[in-house]
């Protein structure tokens, strides 16, 4: 079992930079004077799938984070076990 957790967690240390960089590029297009019908090309339905993968992106981060974190706690108190 321990080696399918270390598995994880190495994938989620190589993702998370990864959405982190996507995540940056989200907030820069947002700090701007953002209009969606900018980034769409005027298609309100291409803003809208847009803000799905903008959420999608962040979600990811969020779960991968909370993923690596309960994995982190069960190594530190397997340690403190020791």
């Amino acid at each position: 079992m321990r080696d399918v957790l270390n598995e994880i967690k190495l994938y989620i240390e190589k993702r998370l930079p990864l959405l982190e960089a996507d995540a940056e590029e989200i907030n820069e297009r947002l700090e701007d004077d953002f209009d969606p019908q900018d980034y769409s090309g005027g298609n309100f339905d291409d803003a809208y799938a847009l803000g799905e993968e903008d959420g999608d992106t962040f979600g990811k981060i969020s779960i991968l984070e909370a993923i690596k974190a309960i994995i982190d706690k069960g190594e530190a108190e397997e340690e403190s076990d020791e």
